[in-house]
């Protein structure tokens, strides 16, 4: 017969209460464990550095020249965050910041009898540091360290690291379009060569020399071409037209990628506009990361009353069914 929900946990509650002393005990322990893990646990500080990531569009001076601009969040959208946080560990970021502030001494990395130790430098640094996104639409940069004045030097560099990163690949996406721009204006040059060529040689030969339209009217009196009693007139006259047509669409393309080549061209250097507005620069003095002494030890005893609890109730679980066997 099964014991009803009620008597059951007067049960419980009565054994409970008859190893009191043994729950406590195990309390109190688990709570002085706690406090000397915290009086023995080094103490790690935590530098905090808050920022505004821009919208790189806003950064890249070539959009001053756009009329679409009010379309464009001021705030970078959240997959440039997501870039951002990318370069955490990338080798271009972490390398240089080893390098300016000598992190192989700090941290007493010995990289010459040890060939793994400064890949394994490099995991430790990249999981000290940490970016989120916060939902006043900031962001925020952390990193630990043993020492206060460390961390809130490397977190400052760190971001200023990865913000010239994020902005050279930037950079260097525009510096490509660019050079595809140049590329095919000079492309275009070679064939406006030779077609103004073509074209020169056929008026001369068919001596038409209206500009003509697509409609056959010359362009500037807007009058129809009349017959200037050449033998091959009809033939001269939709050659030019056709070649003619071909070049004044390929002026208006050229015309068009001269200027947006004109607008990257302002807008590859790397001293161009900031990605990021800082907010917070990480300074200390800093509070020290994790839970406090206090905190620590009543999560301990804490878990130390649950264990023993457990503990009691399985103990009495297996004496009651070893007396009933």
């Amino acid at each position: 017969m099964e014991t009803p929900p009620a008597k059951l946990v007067q049960n419980i509650i009565k054994i409970l209460i008859l190893k009191k002393q043994k729950i406590i005990y195990y309390c109190l322990s688990a709570m002085i464990l706690g406090l000397i893990i915290s009086l023995v646990k080094p103490k790690a500080y935590k530098a905090e550095t808050a920022f505004i990531l821009k919208n790189h569009l806003f950064a890249d001076r070539s959009y001053l020249y756009s009329k679409d601009m009010r379309y464009i969040n001021y705030y970078a959208p959240e997959d440039d965050i997501e870039r951002l946080i990318a370069l955490i560990d990338a080798d271009s970021v972490i390398d240089i910041l080893i390098k300016d502030l000598n992190l192989i001494k700090y941290y007493e990395v010995d990289t010459v009898n040890k060939p793994k130790a400064m890949r394994l430098l490099k995991k430790t640094i990249a999981k000290k540091v940490k970016i989120i996104r916060t939902p006043e639409k900031n962001a925020e940069l952390s990193y630990k360290d043993a020492n206060a004045d460390t961390a809130a030097i490397i977190a400052n560099k760190y971001l200023e690291l990865i913000e010239k990163t994020l902005r050279k690949n930037y950079n260097k996406v525009r510096q490509d379009v660019l050079f595809s721009l140049q590329t095919k204006i000079r492309d275009e040059d070679s064939v406006l060569t030779v077609l103004s060529d073509s074209l020169a040689r056929m008026r001369q030969y068919y001596r038409i020399y209206d500009i003509i339209n697509p409609t056959r009217g010359n362009m500037m009196l807007n009058m129809h071409i009349t017959d200037n009693g050449h033998p091959e007139f009809a033939k001269g006259l939709e050659l030019i037209q056709n070649i003619e047509s071909v070049k004044d669409r390929m002026v208006a393309d050229r015309s068009d990628h001269i200027s947006l080549a004109n607008q990257y061209t302002n807008s590859t250097q790397l001293n161009d506009l900031s990605l990021i507005q800082i907010i917070r620069v990480a300074e200390p003095p800093l509070k020290t990361t994790g839970l406090g002494i206090i905190a620590t030890s009543l999560l301990c005893g804490l878990a130390g009353f649950v264990f023993c609890i457990l503990l009691v109730l399985l103990q009495y679980r297996l004496q009651s069914k070893n007396e009933n066997e």
